[in-house]
Parts: C-alpha cells; sequence; structure tokens
C-alpha cells in the first residue's frame, strides 16, 4: 500500500476514534444464542424462583438450580444446564452469587457387580418442614450402580423398620452377597402395650436381631471403622441429594405425614435411579444396573419361594416354658401346650402378630 509503520499507526488510531460507538468485529451476534430459555421456562423459573426468594418457610432464600433443572426437565420433557437458570436468576436479581463451598472427602471403591455390596444407612433429618421434627430415613444403595434399592422414611428408627426395609430389597431385587453398615447405627425396638406397660430392647439386642436376619439368608456385613463416616461416601452422597430436595418439596406441599412423604420419596428415587446421569460413572444406575446384568456381573441370588420372611424379619425372642405350660409376654400368660423348660422363641411383628416356635 505504500504506506510506512508511522503513518498505518495514526491512520488506525484516527479510525478508532470515529468508530468508538461501533466497535469493528469479524462477527456479530445480534442475541446471545446460550442460555437463552423460552417465555414459557422463565414463567414457570419466575415463580419457582419468588416462592424460594419471598415465600418459603425453611429454605428461604437457599437456591438449588441443580434440582431446578431435574424439575424443569420433568416439566417440559428436555434436559436444562443449571448454569443458564442460575444465571437466569443472577440477571433477574433473585439470586446473588455465593462463594464455592469446599468439596468433601470420600473414601471411594468400586465393587465387581450389582449386588456385590449394598450400602445401608439411615439419616436423622428435618425431612417433613411443617412437622417441626425431625424423621429418619432408612437407605439402601448398591455399590457398584448406585442405584437405590430401598427407601423408607420413617418416624422412629427402629430395629423392625430396618428389617422391613431389607425385606422390600431383597423381594424386590434379590439377596446380595453383603451389607456395608455403620459402626455406629442404633438398632433398637420399642414396643408400648396400654399405658403403663412398655417393653424394650437394649441396643446390643437390637443389633444381633439385625445380624441374625441377615445370616438366615447368608448375607454377609461389613461395618466401617469408627467414626470413619467418609468409608460411607456413596449413601452419604444420596442423602446430601434427597436432604436438598425432599424437604423443599414437602414444604412447598405442606406435606404433615410420613405416608404423602413417601410419595415424593418414591418419586426422586425414581427419577434418580432411571434418569439422572451418575456425575462419578456418568451413567444413569438403572441402565449401569442392567448392562452389567447382562455381562455377567451381577452378584444377586434369587429369592427361594419356600422362605418364611414373616419369621426371618420379625422380632426373636427367648422364652422358658412355665410350670403351668404357659409362657409371659407383654405382661400376658399364654398357653403353649410344650413340657416346662422347653425353649421357644417368640416372632413379633409389631402392631400386628407374633407366632411362638
Amino acid at each position: 500500500m505504500g504506506v510506512k509503520r508511522s503513518r498505518l499507526h495514526q491512520l488506525r488510531k484516527r479510525w478508532l476514534l470515529k468508530n468508538r460507538k461501533n466497535p469493528f468485529r469479524l462477527w456479530r451476534r445480534v442475541d446471545n444464542a446460550f442460555h437463552v430459555l423460552t417465555e414459557e421456562v422463565r414463567q414457570w423459573l419466575d415463580k419457582e424462583l419468588k416462592y424460594i426468594r419471598q415465600e418459603a418457610d425453611l429454605f428461604r432464600g437457599k437456591f438449588n438450580f441443580a434440582f431446578l433443572a431435574e424439575e424443569a426437565e420433568k416439566r417440559f420433557g428436555r434436559p436444562f444446564c443449571r448454569n443458564s437458570l442460575r444465571l437466569y436468576a443472577l440477571r433477574s436479581g433473585y439470586y446473588h452469587a455465593l462463594p464455592d463451598e469446599k468439596g468433601k472427602v470420600y473414601t471411594r471403591f468400586e465393587t465387581s457387580g450389582p449386588g456385590a455390596l449394598f450400602q445401608h444407612d439411615s439419616s436423622y433429618h428435618l425431612w417433613l418442614p411443617h412437622r417441626r421434627e425431625k424423621q429418619y430415613l432408612i437407605l439402601t444403595k448398591d455399590d457398584y450402580s448406585r442405584r437405590v434399592v430401598g427407601a423408607r422414611i420413617v418416624e422412629r428408627e427402629t430395629t423392625f423398620e430396618h428389617l422391613q426395609t431389607v425385606r422390600e430389597t431383597v423381594t424386590t431385587y434379590g439377596i446380595p452377597l453383603a451389607y456395608y453398615l455403620d459402626n455406629h447405627s442404633t438398632f433398637r425396638f420399642v414396643l408400648h402395650q396400654g399405658v403403663h406397660v412398655r417393653y424394650k430392647l437394649r441396643e446390643d439386642e437390637g443389633e444381633i436381631q439385625f445380624k441374625r436376619a441377615l445370616s438366615c439368608l447368608g448375607i454377609g456385613m461389613i461395618y466401617t471403622g469408627k467414626r470413619q463416616a467418609q468409608a460411607k461416601g456413596k449413601v452419604e452422597k444420596i442423602f446430601d441429594y434427597l436432604q436438598r430436595r425432599l424437604p423443599y418439596l414437602c414444604e412447598k406441599q405442606k406435606v404433615k405425614e410420613t405416608s404423602e412423604a413417601q410419595k415424593i420419596l418414591d418419586d426422586l428415587v425414581s427419577y434418580y435411579n432411571d434418569q439422572r446421569i451418575h456425575e462419578e460413572t456418568k451413567e444413569i444406575p438403572a441402565n449401569r444396573w442392567q448392562q452389567a446384568i447382562h455381562q455377567n456381573k451381577g452378584k444377586l441370588r434369587p429369592l427361594k419361594p419356600s422362605v418364611d420372611l414373616e419369621r426371618i424379619f420379625s422380632i426373636h425372642l427367648q422364652r422358658k416354658v412355665r410350670k403351668d405350660g404357659t409362657i409371659m409376654f407383654m405382661g400376658k400368660k399364654w398357653p403353649t401346650g410344650c413340657p416346662e423348660a422347653t425353649p421357644l422363641t417368640i416372632c413379633l411383628i409389631p402392631n400386628r402378630k407374633f407366632m411362638i416356635y
């Protein structure tokens, strides 16, 4: 062009001054195509964000954009990026960015297939905020696939509630090789009969009940070390997942009964198992489970029809026959027709019946 360097810089400076309001770009996008939400989605999101910002009681101002993205996917039938919802909340003034939380450290290990190890634990939490008192969530998770195979919300954590969770799990999926249990879990059964009669098992007796039931089915038990909560990383993560969702939904829907909360819990577990891609495995738990079964990696054993589940998953109490051929239970005499000093086992199903063997 015949223009020297100094002259070129002069022309460039003059051009920049004249075009300050309309800077030159090789490619100009009229509107931002990223994080664009339709009007229908924005209306729904505004309603949810206003509820969290102004109407929620326990969860006021506590935004969970991963959960909102899941709810949006259920409602509109397509996946949403949680960061898109977060940016919308920021731009609309509902949410102000907070410092990132420090991640928790967990002990990770991998089993060989579905049913090799079930992690079992309970969480004492305010699951129903309108009740103003905490409840227990008993949960069992397959270690390999991350599939939740048992989840029940109960008023009290008793041995019998744990046994019923195990019974539902083995009836639905089969018998695993082992259960991974917290060394500090409390297995206790308390029965009230009338106003003045109270029967209570000691803590160690409750633990024996759980061991007995699993041993009858040939299920091994592995205990974590004392004060090593990080050793149950997979089940602790699902508790964290549910604590960020179930109480919020129960508060929003004004749920006060555990039976109503159980329906919401079942929906959350169904989504977690069948639709949500696990962050660590990058697979949907149900798909990972089925794929391993097809590859003959499954470790589950079928439950035989001849197994007496009522007898196994009941509370076993030992008694000896008295001189008059009766046994004492719950403050009453019960005839047995057996000789004196015969050892008998009472199999108790709380609030329903008991059997004598």
